[in-house]
């Protein structure tokens, strides 16, 4: 026994240390495979190192992860590709490698060559869509392809060279087309540090559906697939990037093709960008054909150095997401070219150009602008080998300033293209400020069309467009012109003109077309220095302003100045033909206007005139102009004028901004000019004397090229100076011996927007002008959108609206808005009720939506507005507010508002009904009270509103409010609601101003729970005639007759059907009886002659009291319809008819009289009034109804018209009494005839029974008591009681199956045990009777209870000391059952208590004394 101890200590010892080695241990590290996977599917996590070569395609699935270690080659076969879904981390150390790659240890994937070359490769057939590719390259799909469902952080790239990968073909959704690459970033972001591409055939990379990859260093090159056709772009980008996170290139070298130039020579850009956005940065790029192209895309190129063959960098289009547009920036860059241009901007592109060095350009321009808009700045460009510094065609809008432009082959800067090839003229314009511009003057330019020929290219040209310089320095050799301009719109302030020949050479465009419209050039010169010109203006066909200059003298046998008109006159005899027009500036109604940048003058022109307009110049006057060609004298004008400007104010505060425009007499406008800082306009130059040289006027030799001879001015002009309707002679003003002339009207309106506006007129005379305008402000205006007294909850929220100036219902644009209102509310002012005054006063906040100062034709700033103050803290009660606007001049007018603050919900109490209370008779009243603070003390409750009910109920819900105040009382109507009884809950409150309002909010609501007895008692239908089965005689006045009431109302009709029940139960009668009398008794009249002899038919009939109908009453009658209309139908008494009967059967028994019998007379019930006419009785079969076949079978009807029902007969259709039932049995009487007439039914009710004794209710009796017993039995059989087999007493048992017998306390010694004999069976009960006295029994329940008590005991002991074993038994206990064998001598007793009678112990009963004898 030790020993087993023993053991098991060992084992538990065991098991213990065991357990504590396994805790220490803990969890096995996961596996890593290396170099497992060279095919297939890598679901783990795999190490790639070494020397590792694939047999086939490798697929990394979502969610594993495969690690390269530094120094790997991987080897591919031919035609395979490594598919990245999941996690890739190549060489470095963050995401998992042993450390980082770096030039030692490059990684490197390489590609094997086809075993045989002319073989199919998987690309072939390949298509998405309707796109198809059929690339038979065996070698295509190789390279590495990274998708969106990477994991970023736990993917890296770091030195990977990709060596001889053909390239995968992806899909670009966006193109519908297969594109390229090596290595396809399919929405991938990882980071790819110096990455490195070796003969690759397609691109080096491709990018698509919103990359954001970052490239570090790294080599990409172009392919080198000379075959297949697909050799693209060094880096291919497709739609990738976003405006938060672009894709970025850090100092990547790019190496492109280098094929040349031309459209067959198949150059392609370095690196293509499309519908992306990108940043470039520190870009090499030595050898390409293009550099990078970004069209539809977003980006930068910055500090890179970029020098290839043809453009540098070609901007196309922009970018846009939604409304919002992005733009491109091309910065720090050091781009030549071979033949190309550096930077193009085309197609509506939007660039930032600056800080960058641009040159070469053998067939091209410095920068390009087609239809763009630009920002060039601080750019150094030159020397250009081809054509221009800067050059703009199209609709361009461009701004240069402070670049330097040198060193070009021809002008420095076009604007507008000239050429043969040129596109057709558009609205555009150029603006030029702080440029230092040199030419050598030995570029040669051609147009026969507006030059004749071959000229020298000058410093500037304007052509077809608008054109301002400011602070520019120009510099020209050779005999190049400063600025040349056809048909443009000028504006030349203060720039530096260094040039040998001609300043300005201005003239018309004229496309040599007859008919066709002639565009004068529309120029303003100002303070513009000009140094070794030998002519200064040069003006052909056009409207030059020039004012505050000096003009050089013009070389030997020239003169400074020449105008001229070449072509015949334009006036309205030949409809102006060759008339002027200035170039437009706009190309469509909701296009940009582009006029030129703070052009001063009014974009109009005399339309048959050259025009020179002069004041303020030094060395310069009439007798410097030569008028060269004129085919009238109108056709030249040289207009004297005077220098002029404007100061406006405001309330004797200086404007500045403002707009001064200026017109003649006659309503033409001259200027529209913007004041300046100081509040003055500059200075302008208005006419005050007109000058034409005219043929024949006296006092000199006329016509004689100019117009300084006496009588050639405003007198002579043809022109009405003053505005009074009359010219030259006709005005009294021309008096040349009084010394006056017609002088010059003008008039003026000064405006600006926010200040006012003012207008009026002065006269010029020979001298400079300043007037002075002061602006009117139109005060502005605020209303309140609240009415007096309007309620607010603890926070008040005042709105309202305010504008400046007038304000119309509608406008048709924005400039009729603004040109109304003239300003905007800068802000609207309140002093609410705790303020002193305005200089404290608070602001409303603006919810207009519209900008600051942005007014439009549907909003204005404080359009609406609002002021928001919490007085939750505060009293209920009345407060006032003001309010005014400001439109940073003048205040509005004051307006006020009082309104009533609610702080508090109002309380509710209800004072009736109680809840759980019973209601029903329509309608149930509620009353009770509502209290509310305002108005307290005097007036409080007095904002009690309404009082809200919300009613739940059964399918039902609603919420209505009632009339309220501090008494209130409310009466529900529930009739209308479903008949039932119902619960209801009414949650009930009160509501004020503000608090409640059709929600209970913060109210504290009563609630109760109502019983509500809408229900509705469906109507009670009796029908007394006819009778179910009755046979109806047909008459013209047969009745309905029958009782209709309604126990909650009143029965409104009684619908009545009469079915045919042979023809399928087709509708033969029907009609509604509406006539009852008070009780609900009906009677309703109908002709029954059209049915049918001996037919059966259906009567139906039910009730309705306007809610229910009640239940449908069904009976069935047989029409007597005989064909002897003589003879008298059957009669059928119901005089003592029974209408159920009931029979017994006992259960247990198989005798043939074990049940009680049915007999019906039926011939005291039947009557016929013919005379010898014998009836025929039967049993009615209802074809309908499958339960009364066996009806006529078990039912026997004598001759003498007994009908009688055995239930017995019925177990030959069904074993089982419960079956044995008959219900609604209906006797017919037939006469011969045929006529019938039809008992009332009569049900027989069978009922199966067994012999049984109840227990008496006493077993104790006296001597002189009887003990009762009872039971029951078949009706008809006798009952005896026997003691001691001797019979005590007897008794038959009644007809509805009870018997009751007693036995005296005399013939019973002691105590007995009755047995009890019924249809020759004895039956012991076990009830047992004592006779005893009083005394006796006290005594003997005694002993009883001892007894017990003992017999307790007893088993006690033996339960707890005696144990009890069970054993198996094969032997069963049987109970033998003796019976008493009574002879005959024994079978007759005799009893004292019945004397003359012997006890028949077998039949149990009594037989006479003498039968015996």
């Amino acid at each position: 026994m030790a020993r087993v101890e023993r053991t098991r200590s060992s084992l538990l010892v065991f098991l213990m240390l065991t357990s504590v080695f396994v805790s220490l241990v803990g969890p096995a590290a996961p596996v890593v495979a290396a170099n497992d996977t060279t095919s297939g599917t890598i679901s783990g996590t795999e190490v790639w190192q070494g020397n590792h070569a694939l047999t086939g395609d490798v697929v990394v699935s979502s969610g594993a992860k495969l690690i390269i270690q530094p120094g790997t080659t991987v080897t591919f076969p031919n035609g395979t590709h490594l598919d990245a879904r999941g996690s890739i981390c190549i060489g470095a150390s963050s995401c998992g490698a042993s450390g980082n790659a770096n030039t030692a240890q490059k990684i490197t994937f390489r590609w094997t060559e086809p075993a045989n070359s002319s073989a199919r490769g998987e690309c072939y057939g390949m298509s998405n869509g309707n796109e198809e590719i059929f690339i038979e390259d065996p070698s295509c799909f190789e390279g590495v392809l990274i998708r969106d469902s990477i994991d970023l952080s736990q993917t890296a790239i770091r030195f990977l060279t990709i060596d001889g990968a053909w390239g995968i073909p992806y899909y670009i959704d966006t193109l519908n087309e297969f594109r390229y690459g090596a290595l396809v970033l399919d929405g991938a972001s990882p980071t790819l540090r110096q990455m490195e591409f070796t003969d690759v055939n397609t691109s080096s990379v491709l990018t698509t559906n919103l990359a954001q990859p970052r490239f570090i260093g790294g080599e990409y090159v172009v392919g080198n697939d000379d075959e297949s056709g697909v050799d693209g772009s060094a880096v291919q980008i497709y739609s990738s990037g976003t405006p938060i996170t672009p894709l970025i290139m850090e100092s990547p070298s790019l190496i492109g093709t280098d094929r040349g130039c031309g459209q067959r020579d198949g150059g392609r850009p370095t690196v293509w960008v499309q519908d992306a956005f990108i940043e470039i940065d520190e870009a090499d790029i030595s050898v390409g054909d293009y550099g990078i192209s970004l069209r539809y895309s977003a980006g930068s190129v910055t500090n890179s150095s970029i020098s290839v063959n043809c453009n540098g960098v070609d901007l196309y289009s922009l970018k846009s997401v939604g409304t919002t547009e992005y733009y491109n920036t091309v910065a720090g860059n050091e781009i030549t070219t071979g033949e190309g241009t550096p930077v193009t901007v085309y197609g509506g592109s939007h660039a930032d150009i600056f800080d960058n060095e641009l040159s070469g350009a053998s067939e091209g321009s410095g920068i390009a602008v087609y239809s763009s808009y630009a920002n060039i700045h601080d750019n150094d460009i030159g020397p250009i080998g081809g054509w221009n510094g800067l050059w703009m065609l199209g609709s361009f809008d461009v701004i240069a300033e402070n670049n330097s432009i040198h060193d070009v082959a021809k002008e420095v800067v076009l604007a507008g293209e000239y050429g043969t090839q040129a596109p057709a003229p558009s609205a555009a314009r150029a603006f030029l400020a702080n440029n230092t511009l040199s030419t050598d003057g030995t570029g040669t330019c051609s147009s026969m069309m507006h030059f004749d020929g071959g000229f020298t290219c000058p410093a500037v040209m304007a052509f077809r467009s608008g054109l301002t310089m400011y602070d520019n320095e120009i510099n020209a050799a050779g005999d190049a012109d400063g600025i040349r301009a056809v048909g443009a719109l000028l504006d030349i302030r203060r720039n530096t003109w260094n040039v040998p020949s001609t300043g300005a050479v201005i003239k018309h465009y004229d496309n040599g077309y007859a008919g066709s419209q002639q565009y004068g050039t529309l120029g303003f010169f100002t303070e513009n220095s000009w140094n070794g010109v030998d002519m200064t203006y040069n003006i052909t066909k056009s409207a030059i302003t020039v004012q505050s200059e000096t003009i050089p003298s013009a070389a030997a046998g020239g003169t400074p100045v020449i105008l001229s008109w070449p072509d015949q006159e334009a006036w309205p005899a030949n409809q102006f033909q060759n008339g002027i027009v200035p170039t437009e500036v706009q190309e469509c109604t909701l296009c940009d206007n582009l006029t030129p940048r703070n052009f001063p003058l009014a974009v109009g022109m005399d339309n048959n005139s050259t025009v020179f307009t002069f004041a303020a110049l030094a060395n310069l006057d009439l007798s410097s102009v030569l008028i060269e060609t004129q085919p009238t004298p109108y056709a030249v004008q040289v207009r004297r004028a005077e220098l002029v400007r404007y100061q406006v104010l405001v309330e004797g505060e200086r404007v500045a901004g403002a707009s001064v425009l200026v017109e003649d007499a006659h309503g033409n406008d001259l200027y529209d000019i913007e004041t300046l800082d100081d509040g003055y306009t500059p200075w302008f130059s208005l006419p005050s004397d007109f000058h034409l040289d005219f043929r024949g006027l006296g006092g000199g030799d006329n016509p004689d090229g100019y117009a300084d001879d006496e009588y050639e001015d405003s007198c002579t002009d043809g022109i009405d100076n003053d505005g009074d309707l009359l010219a030259d002679a006709d005005d009294p003003d021309c008096d040349y011996a009084a010394g006056t002339r017609e002088l010059s009207l003008y008039r003026y309106t000064a405006y600006k927007f926010g200040f006012g506006l003012d207008n009026g007129e002065f006269t010029l005379e020979d001298s400079s002008y300043q007037g002075t305008a002061d602006l009117l402000n139109l005060a502005p205006s605020v209303t309140i959108t609240q009415n007096e007294g309007h309620s607010f909850r603890k926070v008040v929220n005042i709105t309202g609206t305010a504008h400046d100036g007038i304000l119309a219902a509608f406008y048709q644009t924005d400039e009729l808005a603004q040109w109304d209102q003239k300003g905007y509310v800068h802000s609207v002012e309140v002093k609410d009720p705790f303020t002193g005054d305005w200089d404290n006063a608070l602001l409303a906040t603006d919810s207009s939506g519209a900008g600051t100062g942005e007014v439009s034709r549907n909003n204005h700033p404080f359009k609406t507005w609002f002021y928001e103050l919490d007085m939750t803290s505060m009293a209920e009660g009345d407060y006032t507010f003001e309010f005014r606007s400001f439109d940073g001049i003048t205040h509005s007018p004051i307006v006020g508002i009082t309104i009533k603050l609610n702080t508090q919900a109002p309380t509710i109490s209800v004072t009736s009904p109680s809840s759980m209370s019973t209601h029903s008779d329509d309608s149930v009243t509620f009353e009770g009270t509502a209290y509310d603070f305002y108005g307290c003390p005097e007036q409080c409750s007095m904002d009690v509103e309404d009082i809200y009910f919300q009613i739940t109920g059964p399918n039902f819900q609603v919420t209505t409010p009632v009339d309220g105040g501090p008494e209130w009382s409310w009466t529900w109507d529930f009739s209308g609601q479903p008949r039932v009884n119902a619960q209801y809950t009414f949650t009930i409150w009160a509501s004020d101003s503000d608090f409640c309002v059709g929600i209970i909010d913060e109210c504290e609501a009563t609630v109760l729970t109502l019983n509500i007895d809408n229900s509705n008692t469906a109507p009670f239908l009796s029908v007394t005639s006819p009778m179910n089965g009755d046979r109806l005689a047909v008459s013209e006045s047969s009745v309905f007759e029958g009782v209709a009431r309604d126990s909650d109302g009143s029965v409104t009709r009684v619908d009545v059907e009469v079915l045919d029940i042979a023809n399928g139960y087709i509708n033969v009668h029907s009609e509604t009886i509406t006539d009852f009398a008070a009780n609900g008794a009906f009677s309703e009249e109908w002709n029954s002659m059209s049915l049918r002899h001996n037919s059966e038919y259906q009567i139906r009939m039910r009730s309705y009291d306007g809610f229910d109908y009640s239940d449908w009453v069904e009976l069935q009658i047989i029409a007597d319809n005989p064909p002897d209309a003589g003879n008298n139908q059957p009669v059928f008494d119901s005089s003592g008819w029974l209408d159920e009967i009931t029979l017994y059967c006992e259960l247990d028994s198989q005798s043939q009289d074990r049940c009680t019998l049915a007999e019906l007379d039926l011939m005291q019930h039947f009557s016929d009034a013919d005379q010898n006419q014998e009836l025929m009785l039967s049993v009615y079969d209802n074809e309908e109804l499958p339960s009364d076949d066996e009806y006529g079978v078990v039912f026997s009807i004598g001759t003498n018209g007994i009908a009688t029902y055995n239930p017995i007969t019925m177990s030959f259709y069904d074993p089982e009494i419960s079956g044995w039932s008959l219900d609604e049995v209906i006797f017919v009487a037939t006469d011969p005839f045929g006529s019938k007439a039809n008992s009332l039914p009569v049900s027989i009710i069978v009922i199966g029974l067994d012999f049984m004794v109840n227990e008496p209710e006493e077993s104790r009796i006296g001597e002189d008591e009887i003990a009762i017993f009872t039971g029951t039995g078949l009706p008809g059989k006798t009952v005896t009681a026997t003691i001691g087999g001797n019979p005590v007493n007897n008794t038959v048992v009644s007809e509805d199956s009870t018997w009751e017998i007693g036995i005296p306390g005399s013939r019973i010694s002691g105590s007995a045990t009755p047995q009890f004999k019924y249809g020759g069976e004895t039956h012991e009960p076990g009830f047992k009777i004592t006779v005893s006295d009083d005394e006796g029994t006290g005594f003997t329940t005694i002993l009883a209870i001892v007894a017990v008590v003992l017999l307790g005991a007893i088993a006690a002991f033996a339960y707890f000391f005696v144990e009890i074993e069970e054993e198996e038994a094969d032997e069963s206990t049987q109970e033998v059952e003796l019976e008493a064998t009574v002879d005959d001598s024994d079978r007759f007793q005799r009893h004292a208590e019945q004397p003359g009678w012997l006890w028949d112990t077998v039949n149990e009963e009594w037989v006479p004394d003498d039968s015996q004898t």
